[in-house]
């Protein structure tokens, strides 16, 4: 199953750990239309998506893409982990790689 576009948002606001509120002034857009993209109830302009595109390091189209495909659930998974092995230190990139090569 996709996930809508303010599903999206969400989901990688909550990964950065970042409020509404901090996610509004980043972005330099109001709280509430915030709040009304993460409930799919509005897009934002394209000059806003491409700060949301600055603000999480993913591009327009990992924001914009929609299907229920399997690729595009590999896409998913594939961003997901991206976003987890930027928070890892050295050492633990290289036992990650480790664990990876020994799963496949």
């Amino acid at each position: 199953m996709g996930i809508h576009f303010g599903e999206r948002i969400k989901k990688l606001r909550k990964f950065k750990k970042f409020t509404q509120e901090q996610l509004a002034e980043l972005v330099d857009i109001d709280v509430r239309q915030i709040a009304r993209i993460e409930a799919c109830e509005s897009l934002p302009s394209i000059p806003t998506l491409l700060k949301f595109c600055s603000v999480f390091s993913v591009s327009p189209n990992d924001l914009l893409a929609y299907s229920t495909t399997d690729s595009t659930v590999n896409a998913s998974l594939k961003s997901d982990i991206n976003d987890i092995l930027t928070l890892a230190k050295p050492e633990q990139l290289e036992l990650i790689k480790k664990l990876i090569l020994a799963v496949l």
